[in-house]
Protein backbone atom coordinates (compact mmCIF):
# COMPACT_ATOMS: atom_id res chain seq x y z
CA UNK A 1 0.00 0.00 0.00
CA UNK A 2 1.37 3.68 -1.32
CA UNK A 3 2.14 6.15 1.30
CA UNK A 4 -0.69 8.22 0.32
CA UNK A 5 -3.27 5.71 0.74
CA UNK A 6 -1.87 4.90 4.06
CA UNK A 7 -2.42 8.54 4.96
CA UNK A 8 -6.32 8.59 3.53
CA UNK A 9 -7.02 5.22 5.77
CA UNK A 10 -5.30 7.46 8.91
CA UNK A 11 -7.33 10.67 8.29
CA UNK A 12 -10.42 8.12 7.86
CA UNK A 13 -9.94 6.67 11.10
CA UNK A 14 -9.70 9.90 12.88
CA UNK A 15 -12.81 11.26 11.07
CA UNK A 16 -14.70 7.77 12.23
CA UNK A 17 -13.15 8.16 16.03
CA UNK A 18 -13.94 12.11 16.17
CA UNK A 19 -17.49 11.29 15.34
CA UNK A 20 -17.68 8.38 17.57
CA UNK A 21 -16.89 10.43 20.24
CA UNK A 22 -18.44 13.44 19.80
CA UNK A 23 -21.61 12.28 18.89
CA UNK A 24 -22.14 9.02 20.33
CA UNK A 25 -20.23 8.57 23.45
CA UNK A 26 -20.45 12.60 24.27
CA UNK A 27 -24.15 12.53 22.99
CA UNK A 28 -25.11 10.60 26.13
CA UNK A 29 -22.87 12.22 28.48
CA UNK A 30 -26.19 14.74 29.98
CA UNK A 31 -24.52 18.00 28.56
CA UNK A 32 -25.58 18.00 24.76
CA UNK A 33 -28.58 19.12 22.46
CA UNK A 34 -30.69 16.68 21.74
CA UNK A 35 -33.60 17.80 19.62
CA UNK A 36 -31.93 20.02 17.02
CA UNK A 37 -35.23 20.52 14.05
CA UNK A 38 -38.22 21.61 14.62
CA UNK A 39 -40.67 19.13 15.95
CA UNK A 40 -44.38 19.06 16.11
CA UNK A 41 -46.00 18.11 19.72
CA UNK A 42 -49.04 16.77 18.06
CA UNK A 43 -48.00 12.82 19.01
CA UNK A 44 -45.60 11.54 21.70
CA UNK A 45 -41.95 11.34 20.65
CA UNK A 46 -38.59 9.88 22.66
CA UNK A 47 -36.12 11.75 22.25
CA UNK A 48 -33.98 10.07 25.55
CA UNK A 49 -33.33 6.75 25.73
CA UNK A 50 -34.68 5.10 29.13
CA UNK A 51 -30.89 3.90 29.62
CA UNK A 52 -29.03 7.86 29.23
CA UNK A 53 -31.88 9.05 31.21
CA UNK A 54 -31.47 7.16 34.28
CA UNK A 55 -27.78 7.49 34.16
CA UNK A 56 -28.09 11.51 33.61
CA UNK A 57 -31.50 12.47 34.75
CA UNK A 58 -32.58 9.94 37.80
CA UNK A 59 -29.21 8.73 39.01
CA UNK A 60 -27.76 12.02 40.17
CA UNK A 61 -28.31 14.58 43.28
CA UNK A 62 -29.45 16.94 40.27
CA UNK A 63 -30.23 17.55 36.73
CA UNK A 64 -31.40 20.01 33.92
CA UNK A 65 -33.95 20.01 31.13
CA UNK A 66 -34.41 22.99 29.47
CA UNK A 67 -36.40 23.16 25.80
CA UNK A 68 -38.04 25.71 23.47
CA UNK A 69 -41.90 25.51 23.19
CA UNK A 70 -44.19 26.95 20.43
CA UNK A 71 -47.83 26.31 21.57
CA UNK A 72 -50.96 26.52 19.26
CA UNK A 73 -54.24 26.53 19.72
CA UNK A 74 -55.51 23.48 21.66
CA UNK A 75 -58.34 20.62 21.05
CA UNK A 76 -60.52 20.07 23.82
CA UNK A 77 -62.43 17.00 22.40
CA UNK A 78 -59.60 14.90 23.22
CA UNK A 79 -60.18 13.40 26.76
CA UNK A 80 -57.15 13.82 29.31
CA UNK A 81 -56.89 12.89 32.67
CA UNK A 82 -57.40 15.47 34.97
CA UNK A 83 -57.17 17.97 32.23
CA UNK A 84 -54.34 17.95 31.69
CA UNK A 85 -51.56 16.15 29.49
CA UNK A 86 -48.02 15.75 29.20
CA UNK A 87 -46.52 18.17 27.03
CA UNK A 88 -42.41 17.11 28.33
CA UNK A 89 -41.93 14.08 30.60
CA UNK A 90 -39.64 11.65 32.29
CA UNK A 91 -42.11 8.60 32.07
CA UNK A 92 -43.08 7.10 35.21
CA UNK A 93 -40.79 10.41 37.26
CA UNK A 94 -42.62 13.78 36.28
CA UNK A 95 -44.39 15.53 33.74
CA UNK A 96 -44.98 19.11 32.82
CA UNK A 97 -48.47 18.85 31.71
CA UNK A 98 -50.65 21.71 30.26
CA UNK A 99 -54.48 22.04 30.49
CA UNK A 100 -55.22 22.16 26.38
CA UNK A 101 -57.16 25.65 25.78
CA UNK A 102 -59.66 26.12 22.84
CA UNK A 103 -58.38 28.78 19.78
CA UNK A 104 -58.44 31.39 20.51
CA UNK A 105 -57.39 31.68 24.19
CA UNK A 106 -53.86 33.15 24.38
CA UNK A 107 -52.04 30.72 27.04
CA UNK A 108 -53.11 27.50 28.98
CA UNK A 109 -52.96 26.18 32.45
CA UNK A 110 -49.51 24.62 33.36
CA UNK A 111 -48.08 22.02 36.07
CA UNK A 112 -45.18 20.25 37.06
CA UNK A 113 -46.94 16.92 38.64
CA UNK A 114 -43.58 14.70 40.53
CA UNK A 115 -44.30 10.83 41.19
CA UNK A 116 -41.92 10.53 45.07
CA UNK A 117 -41.94 7.66 47.20
CA UNK A 118 -42.77 7.51 50.47
CA UNK A 119 -41.40 4.83 52.04
CA UNK A 120 -41.78 2.93 49.38
CA UNK A 121 -45.28 3.97 48.63
CA UNK A 122 -45.69 6.22 45.37
CA UNK A 123 -47.29 9.60 45.59
CA UNK A 124 -48.04 12.67 43.49
CA UNK A 125 -47.15 16.06 44.74
CA UNK A 126 -47.73 18.88 42.26
CA UNK A 127 -45.98 22.50 41.64
CA UNK A 128 -48.78 24.73 40.31
CA UNK A 129 -46.94 27.19 37.43
CA UNK A 130 -47.86 30.36 35.38
CA UNK A 131 -49.74 30.01 32.20
CA UNK A 132 -48.10 29.34 29.48
CA UNK A 133 -48.66 32.01 26.29
CA UNK A 134 -49.67 30.97 22.99
CA UNK A 135 -48.60 31.98 19.46
CA UNK A 136 -44.85 32.52 21.04
CA UNK A 137 -41.66 30.90 21.87
CA UNK A 138 -41.07 30.13 25.30
CA UNK A 139 -38.05 29.01 26.60
CA UNK A 140 -38.67 26.46 29.78
CA UNK A 141 -36.29 24.85 32.14
CA UNK A 142 -36.76 22.25 34.69
CA UNK A 143 -34.18 22.27 37.34
CA UNK A 144 -33.71 19.47 40.28
CA UNK A 145 -31.40 19.44 43.02
CA UNK A 146 -32.53 16.91 44.98
CA UNK A 147 -35.97 17.26 46.05
CA UNK A 148 -36.25 21.01 44.96
CA UNK A 149 -37.48 21.42 41.70
CA UNK A 150 -36.89 24.98 39.98
CA UNK A 151 -38.98 26.41 37.04
CA UNK A 152 -37.84 28.95 34.36
CA UNK A 153 -39.81 30.47 31.87
CA UNK A 154 -37.57 32.46 29.27
CA UNK A 155 -35.29 34.39 31.57
CA UNK A 156 -37.33 34.16 35.18
CA UNK A 157 -37.86 31.43 37.97
CA UNK A 158 -41.26 31.22 37.94
CA UNK A 159 -41.81 28.47 40.39
CA UNK A 160 -39.48 27.06 43.26
CA UNK A 161 -40.49 24.14 45.90
CA UNK A 162 -39.55 21.76 47.70
CA UNK A 163 -41.27 17.93 47.69
CA UNK A 164 -42.30 16.46 50.95
CA UNK A 165 -40.85 13.45 49.61
CA UNK A 166 -37.74 12.35 46.83
CA UNK A 167 -38.45 12.06 43.48
CA UNK A 168 -39.15 7.89 42.18
CA UNK A 169 -36.40 6.50 40.30
CA UNK A 170 -37.93 4.33 37.71
CA UNK A 171 -35.99 3.79 34.70
CA UNK A 172 -38.00 5.57 31.92
CA UNK A 173 -37.12 7.33 28.68
CA UNK A 174 -37.46 11.54 28.08
CA UNK A 175 -40.53 12.33 25.94
CA UNK A 176 -42.18 15.60 24.24
CA UNK A 177 -45.56 16.11 22.94
CA UNK A 178 -48.95 14.00 23.06
CA UNK A 179 -52.28 13.58 21.08
CA UNK A 180 -54.23 16.47 20.76
CA UNK A 181 -51.78 19.10 21.50
CA UNK A 182 -50.40 21.65 18.72
CA UNK A 183 -47.24 23.20 18.28
CA UNK A 184 -43.11 23.05 18.12
CA UNK A 185 -40.47 22.12 19.98
CA UNK A 186 -36.79 22.02 19.15
CA UNK A 187 -33.19 22.17 21.51
CA UNK A 188 -34.10 20.62 23.98
CA UNK A 189 -30.98 20.50 26.34
CA UNK A 190 -30.09 17.78 28.82
CA UNK A 191 -27.15 18.09 31.66
CA UNK A 192 -26.50 15.52 34.26
CA UNK A 193 -26.59 18.41 37.42
CA UNK A 194 -28.61 21.39 38.40
CA UNK A 195 -27.09 24.33 36.44
CA UNK A 196 -27.68 28.09 38.03
CA UNK A 197 -30.34 30.75 36.60
CA UNK A 198 -26.88 32.45 34.94
CA UNK A 199 -25.56 28.84 33.27
CA UNK A 200 -29.32 28.42 32.27
CA UNK A 201 -29.87 31.93 30.43
CA UNK A 202 -26.55 31.24 28.99
CA UNK A 203 -27.23 28.30 27.27
CA UNK A 204 -30.87 29.98 26.30
CA UNK A 205 -29.30 33.35 24.69
CA UNK A 206 -27.74 30.83 22.43
CA UNK A 207 -30.39 30.21 19.84
CA UNK A 208 -32.98 33.11 20.37
CA UNK A 209 -32.50 36.46 18.51
CA UNK A 210 -33.13 39.82 20.32
CA UNK A 211 -37.16 39.40 20.34
CA UNK A 212 -36.94 35.50 21.81
CA UNK A 213 -37.98 34.11 18.78
CA UNK A 214 -35.89 30.71 17.93
CA UNK A 215 -33.52 31.05 15.17
CA UNK A 216 -34.78 28.39 13.21
CA UNK A 217 -38.14 29.89 13.05
CA UNK A 218 -36.67 33.18 11.96
CA UNK A 219 -34.96 32.42 8.65
CA UNK A 220 -34.14 35.50 6.35
CA UNK A 221 -35.60 35.61 2.76
CA UNK A 222 -32.35 36.21 0.43
CA UNK A 223 -34.69 36.42 -2.52
CA UNK A 224 -34.54 39.86 -4.12
CA UNK A 225 -37.18 41.86 -4.70
CA UNK A 226 -38.63 43.18 -7.78
CA UNK A 227 -37.82 46.94 -8.36
CA UNK A 228 -39.87 48.27 -10.70
CA UNK A 229 -36.46 50.35 -12.01
CA UNK A 230 -35.34 46.86 -13.40
CA UNK A 231 -38.35 47.16 -15.91
CA UNK A 232 -36.82 50.37 -16.88
CA UNK A 233 -33.46 50.96 -19.22
CA UNK A 234 -31.70 53.71 -17.34
CA UNK A 235 -31.32 57.04 -19.62
CA UNK A 236 -27.93 56.91 -22.09
CA UNK A 237 -27.24 53.52 -21.26
CA UNK A 238 -27.29 50.85 -24.38
CA UNK A 239 -29.79 48.59 -23.44
CA UNK A 240 -33.36 47.98 -24.31
CA UNK A 241 -36.17 47.83 -21.48
CA UNK A 242 -37.66 44.78 -20.71
CA UNK A 243 -40.57 46.04 -21.70
CA UNK A 244 -40.36 46.39 -25.42
CA UNK A 245 -41.87 43.69 -28.00
CA UNK A 246 -39.23 41.19 -28.94
CA UNK A 247 -37.05 41.16 -32.02
CA UNK A 248 -38.34 39.58 -35.02
CA UNK A 249 -36.69 36.79 -36.11
CA UNK A 250 -38.72 36.97 -40.04
CA UNK A 251 -36.68 37.86 -42.84
CA UNK A 252 -38.34 40.27 -45.07
CA UNK A 253 -37.85 39.54 -48.70
CA UNK A 254 -39.08 41.01 -52.04
CA UNK A 255 -40.78 39.63 -54.86
CA UNK A 256 -41.52 41.05 -58.41
CA UNK A 257 -45.06 39.70 -57.70
CA UNK A 258 -45.91 41.84 -54.84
Amino acid sequence: MSIIALIICGVILLLITYYIIVYVIYKGAGNNDILTTLTPLSSKKDILTSDITQSTLLSGAGSTVMGYFNLKGGDRTVKYQDGYTQLIQVENNWFLEISPSPIGKDSTAARLRVQTSDGGTLKQETIELPQIPKQKWMFIAILRDGRRFDIIYNDKIVASQRLHNYPAVISSSLSIGNKGLNGSVIHVITHDKRLTPTEVERERLKYVDTNNTVLEDNAIDMSLPAFPVLAQCPPGLPCNPITSPPTNNLLQWDTPYA
